[in-house]
């Protein structure tokens, strides 16, 4: 390892604050040895690289936050979203209530942000903290645009039940109602609303739902809209079919046809709620797409075949894939998208189920990379493969990229005896 490089003196580091090139000033605004007042100085300066290596760095004192909160960059307002929300867990300590004062009054800043890129930062990272305050998760999640209150809407626990069935009231967009049904837990009054005010796809998220506390009536109603909720309908609930109706009975249908009449309405359902919500036509066919595909996903679970055959079947096809897997985690079949990972990734299955046994963000990640997923597909694997919690949750860096270097990512991997490609 080279040695570190030396950190320059103070007096040295006021100069270049004030006056260096910008190389050496993102240099200075990025370095751990630079004294708070200078990056406290450097928050204000000129080019938005340098007051973006002040918000990322740790020894920014709390009192730029109201400056940086207020950057004419979106960029830089959009770090200090996600610097913020990470340190919510901190911030929730009663000995540091004047810190967390300066740091709520930033994010209620960036919550008002006019920039949608902003305000999408901070939802997307709220939604993984249980911490987060209660005020400003309702700001969000009553935004106008579903990028930015869906998040929210469906991963952040700080959401009463009286905000989320007031939330509903006003506006029963399809897009709410579907964020709302799933929910990691859902209660009977919100439930009910959302079968009151929903379409095919929040019907059938809401059926799916395992932390659905449903009421019977809620029960019977999607079991008659077809969509049969986890746990059945009470026999209570369930028609009597002999009961006379004075209408003729059509022939039962069979199970290809009632899962081809559920993929045609859940589709028609889906294209007619995502119209109007900003969508292109390729967006809303993806949408759409991946829908159908989970439906059909969830029909094959009639057939007897094997965990492990159907991933090795799916590999030999040229069809196992990301979203193969990401398919499966959303049904709960652990089992294939461990057979299906190790494929992928060419490593022995149980490789693969100590890593996501141990919970560790970053060795799940090193493992979806190895697999050749996308960071959002790492994600999924973190969450619903290993059960990690949304707060601990590893994220993309800028977005999109993997946070770790390759480097980083083969050590994770080697602690379980995985060599290098």
């Amino acid at each position: 390892m080279s040695p570190s490089k030396p950190s320059i003196d103070y007096e040295t580091a006021k100069t270049v604050a004030a006056g260096g090139d910008v190389a050496a000033r993102i240099e200075l605004a990025n370095s751990p040895d630079t004294r708070p007042e200078l990056l406290y100085y450097l928050a204000d300066d000129d080019d938005e690289r340098v007051r973006g290596a002040v918000v990322t760095n740790a020894m920014t004192p709390v009192r730029a936050f109201g400056r940086l909160a207020r950057d004419p960059s979106d960029r830089v307002r959009a770090l200090l979203a996600d610097k913020l929300t990470r340190l919510l867990p901190d911030l929730s300590r009663p000995e540091v209530g004047a810190v967390r004062d300066v740091a709520f009054a930033a994010l209620e800043l960036l919550a008002a942000d006019q920039v949608i890129r902003v305000r999408t930062a901070l939802s997307s990272a709220l939604a993984d903290v249980e911490c987060a305050p209660p005020k400003l998760a309702v700001t969000l999640a009553r935004d106008v645009a579903s990028d930015v209150a869906g998040p929210v809407l469906r991963w952040c626990m700080a959401l009463s039940d009286e905000e989320l069935l007031d939330i509903l009231s006003r506006r029963p967009e399809p897009w709410v109602v579907e964020a709302v049904a799933g929910r990691r837990t859902v209660s009977r009054p919100v439930g009910d609303a959302v079968v009151a005010m929903g379409d095919h796809g929040s019907w059938a998220t809401l059926a799916g739902n395992p932390g659905a506390d449903l009421s019977p009536k809620a029960r019977r109603l999607l079991a008659e809209r077809g969509h049969m909720p986890i746990g059945g309908v009470p026999p209570e609930e369930v028609p009597d079919p002999n009961a006379p109706s004075g209408i003729p009975s059509a022939p039962p249908a069979g199970p290809a046809e009632v899962s081809q009449r559920l993929a045609s309405a859940v589709e028609e359902a889906l294209r007619d709620g995502l119209a109007g919500q900003g969508l292109d036509k390729a967006g809303v066919e993806a949408v759409v797409a991946a829908a159908s595909r989970r439906l059909d996903w969830a029909a094959g679970y009639g057939t007897p075949e094997g965990a492990g055959d159907k991933a090795a079947r799916l590999a030999a096809s040229g069809g196992l894939n990301e979203d193969v897997v990401c398919d499966a985690l959303s049904w709960g079949d652990r089992d294939f998208a461990q057979e299906a990972v190790a494929l992928m990734a060419r490593v022995p299955v149980d490789a693969v189920r100590r890593i996501l046994a141990t919970q560790s963000p970053k060795a799940v990640t090193a493992l979806a990379w190895r697999a050749g997923f996308s960071m959002r597909g790492a994600r999924t694997l973190q969450a619903r493969g290993a059960g990690i919690a949304p707060r601990k949750l590893l994220n993309a860096r800028l977005g999109t990229d993997y946070p770790m270097t390759d480097v980083e990512m083969h050590w994770h991997l080697e602690l379980f005896d995985i060599a290098p490609k």
